[in-house]
């Protein structure tokens, strides 16, 4: 499927750009031959040679890299629905999705945007939660005055993590719509 898109890309970039095959082969020194391949689809270029066409019809290879890609809404779906692992695995929220996003950023279109939305959102969402936590114990432990109640303490980090699964839910929901603009609300901290 790639293959095809990345075919006709090439191809029509050539002929907007008025070259011909033989043209395009000299400019970028690869063999008409294998740019006949490329074209008809029966090869996908790679490496070096991606980067000698994009350079010759002057544009960047980043324009070719994203037709290399699939497209798999049931994998952003998943990797978004793994963040809800902090439920049972302290920290889950942030290394399950950071795992499937390193596995999956160069191969799945979306990934790679979608897996610095969703760390930005959950190491935002993990400092203000833990950190909460960390603070309400220590003023319990450390025999300090209160800052916050104990038993306030609890209903608040509960009402955070429901926000923080209602949050995931709703996203997963947009996923599946085809809108990825989700998680805006975050510290840029992945950029």
């Amino acid at each position: 499927m790639s293959k095809g898109l990345l075919a006709a890309k090439i191809g029509s970039l050539r002929k907007s750009k008025g070259l011909s095959q033989e043209e395009l082969a000299d400019s970028s020194s690869i063999n008409l031959r294998t740019l006949q391949r490329i074209e008809s689809g029966r090869t996908e270029p790679r490496g070096q040679t991606l980067r000698m066409i994009a350079k010759a019809l002057d544009t960047p290879v980043e324009d070719f890299l994203d037709f290399t890609k699939e497209e798999d809404t049931g994998f952003l779906q998943v990797m978004n629905l793994a963040t809800l692992s902090f439920w049972v695995i302290p920290l889950g929220n942030l290394f399950i999705p950071l795992v499937l996003w390193i596995m999956k950023r160069d191969k799945i279109k979306g990934v790679n945007e979608l897996g610095r939305r969703i760390i930005n959102f959950q190491i935002t969402w993990s400092c203000i939660t833990y950190g909460f936590a960390f603070i309400s114990m220590i003023s319990v432990f450390s025999g300090l005055p209160f800052v916050i109640s104990p038993l306030l303490a609890l209903p608040i980090i509960l009402a955070l993590c429901l926000f923080n699964s209602l949050i995931i839910l709703m996203a997963t929901f947009q996923l599946r719509r085809g809108n990825k603009n989700i998680y805006s609300i975050a510290f840029p901290i992945l950029h």
